[in-house]
């Protein structure tokens, strides 16, 4: 069996170097934010390349690295399928919602929802979109600090901090989510879009080095190693199916996938905070792309596995899912320490690339849609701006330190990602059903949000009824919500996320398009939905000579001097491990270096060329 690397001094100088990178971008990129609408949406003026890695990265976490790493072990060919149906959803995106979204003209996602339905219906939102997605935060720092604390060697160590004592799992927990607060809570959009820039870049180097190279190393050179893999893949591996997936399991995955990359809060909030709809056209087809080929370039490595290592749960025994343990153990097979380091920084900023996109929508839905609606009612006007700016501050901060208790809880709630999944099989569709379709259509009246959400929860909570009854199990709110169900409906077989997914889907949709026969428009309904009408009708473009703000050039020359800086670093550390593959260091030093040289080339080419206007756009 291959000898492992596991992480040294090197590996945690690259880890310690990226989180200080990760801080001092949300320190700096905080002079950006005059206004709530640089907070929340970059002021409308983030330039669409950043805003297009941004989408695009958003969608991974430690998931990608740790439980879709075990999908693929297990089921190759049906993982490619699976992780490879974005390019659809994305191209509907580029026809249809990218320029809607951005022809909203909105300043918080969910103050969608009070100009096509109601305000109540934001409120209703937020007690069914808020709390869950918390929850979620939660789970992701909890599930990141699995690997982290691991990875590191300090999961079974104590440590005490004055009066109090806590083990070197939960110590990554209180470190990683503080980290992520602090630079969300100072940076807004702008300190999102730029880490996520960055973080992409961390997981492009590692999967441009660890395809070759894993193939390399199974075959002695790229032609055998890939010939091993045909030839000596478990049978059936390239089948297209998943393990214990039943067939309808892949119409509800593209339902789901089409519904999440074009009406989820963060795609909607990277739509309209560019500075023309033009830009989102190219964002949604150039995130079509990567969608189609770095998944592969993911993927692909991963083949190489089961041969390495067929025996996963020997080597690691004291997992519950050994096999999602292959990226990190092919990893730790074939990378030098120096990129192991990198490697945690990427499995790290995938993580953390979600979590600050979700700190930063929650923050501006409880600025924008909570308090400044409530603040208005009771004193009789708007909370100024710097008010509302320092209220969004202190909404991610507490959100934050929710998230960090929550990560500390995990185990009550049934472990990370069981709860993750089926939280987000629980809610996502009924909730997204009516903005996907009140987007295209206006003619429904101003409940039928509400109506139809409610449905698809009712349907939901019925099956997790009969999940609970099915496995003769109490009907506590845990067992309603997670219970596990196996059913056959006219000769098709479905588990409890078909069930779900099918009730969310057939009960929000009916009721949604029902509620039309009751289409009726008064009073302040009638001025709100005709006033977003004449928004949707009128394109969103924005002057030539307006187009990119000095903010966007400063986090575009911020991004290259990251890149650069984390290629020196990781270059220096090629003599150190030159016995076991150190030039690989080198490498993807030179790598990154050149990446970040060709961005400060680019921003430097675009000043000399035109003139900046440093002045407020006529189009948001």
């Amino acid at each position: 069996m291959p000898k492992l690397n596991f992480l040294n001094s090197l590996d945690y100088s690259i880890l310690g170097i990226y989180m200080l990178i990760v801080l001092g971008v949300g320190f700096y990129v905080s002079r950006f934010n005059r206004e709530t609408a640089d907070y929340f949406k970059g002021g409308g003026h983030i330039p669409w390349k950043l805003s297009m890695l941004s989408l695009f990265v958003s969608g991974f976490s430690a998931f990608m690295f740790v439980g879709a790493a075990g999908v693929t072990y297990s089921s190759g060919g049906g993982a490619m399928v699976l992780f490879n149906l974005a390019l659809p959803a994305y191209l509907l995106g580029y026809w249809i919602f990218g320029p809607l979204w951005r022809r909203t003209r909105l300043e918080s996602p969910l103050q969608f929802l009070t100009r096509r339905f109601s305000r109540r219906t934001t409120y209703f939102y937020t007690l069914l979109a808020v709390l869950p997605n918390t929850l979620v935060l939660g789970i992701m720092i909890y599930t990141l600090c699995i690997f982290l604390s691991t990875a590191l060697g300090i999961s079974e160590q104590t440590f005490h901090l004055g009066p109090i004592s806590m083990d070197g799992f939960e110590l990554s927990m209180l470190a990683t989510g503080l980290v992520i607060m602090i630079y969300s809570t100072c940076g807004g959009l702008w300190a999102v879009m730029v880490t996520d820039g960055i973080q992409f870049l961390i997981i492009l180097l590692i999967t441009l080095v660890l395809t070759p190279v894993a193939y390399i190393y199974l075959g002695g050179d790229l032609v055998h190693g890939i010939q091993r893999v045909i030839t000596e893949a478990p049978p059936g591996y390239f089948a297209v199916n998943l393990e214990g997936k039943p067939l309808l399991f892949w119409p509800m995955w593209v339902i789901y996938i089409m519904l999440g990359y074009n009406v989820n809060w963060h795609i909607a909030q990277r739509y309209y905070s560019v500075a023309d709809e033009r830009d989102t056209r190219k964002m949604a087809l150039s995130c079509g792309l990567l969608s189609t080929v770095l998944p592969v370039l993911w993927i692909v490595p991963l083949f190489t596995v089961p041969i390495l290592f067929p025996d996963m749960a020997s080597l690691w025994p004291n997992l519950a899912q050994p096999n999602e343990a292959s990226f990190i153990t092919l990893a730790m097979a074939v990378l030098p320490n120096g990129m192991l380091g990198l490697l945690t920084a990427a499995i790290l900023a995938a993580t953390m690339s979600s979590t600050d996109t979700l700190f930063n929508w929650l923050g501006a839905v409880l600025t924008k849609d909570v308090y400044v609606p409530i603040a208005q009612s009771i004193t009789g006007e708007e909370p100024s701006d710097h008010t509302q700016l320092w209220i969004g501050r202190l909404s991610v901060a507490l959100l934050g330190i929710l998230a960090i208790w929550i990560a500390f809880n995990v185990k009550r709630f049934g472990g990370a990602f069981d709860v993750y999944m089926k939280a987000e099989s629980l809610y996502k569709v009924a909730l997204f059903i009516p903005v996907f379709f009140g987007l295209l259509y206006t003619r429904t009246p101003a409940w039928s949000a509400i109506a139809s959400v409610s449905a698809g929860v009712i349907g939901v909570l019925m099956v997790g009824i009969a999940a609970a009854l099915q496995g003769h199990l109490p009907l506590t709110g845990f067992n309603v919500l997670f219970a596990d169900l196996e059913v056959t409906v006219l000769g098709f077989d479905l588990t409890r996320y078909e069930c779900n997914a099918l009730a969310g889907i057939v009960l929000s949709t009916t009721v949604f398009w029902l509620s039309a026969l009751f289409n009726r428009r008064e009073g302040d309904f009638k001025e709100r939905i005709e006033a977003l009408e004449a928004d949707l009708s009128t394109p969103a473009y924005a002057n030539t000579d307006d187009r990119v703000r000095p903010e966007g050039l400063k986090a575009y020359r911020l991004m290259g001097w990251v890149a650069v800086f984390l290629g020196v670093v990781l270059a220096l550390f090629t003599l150190p491990v030159l016995h076991q593959g150190g030039w690989l260091n080198a490498l993807t030093g030179t790598i990154s270096m050149t990446i970040g040289a060709f961005i400060l080339w680019s921003v430097r080419k675009y000043e000399r060329q035109l003139p900046l206007h440093d002045t407020s756009p006529s189009e948001q």
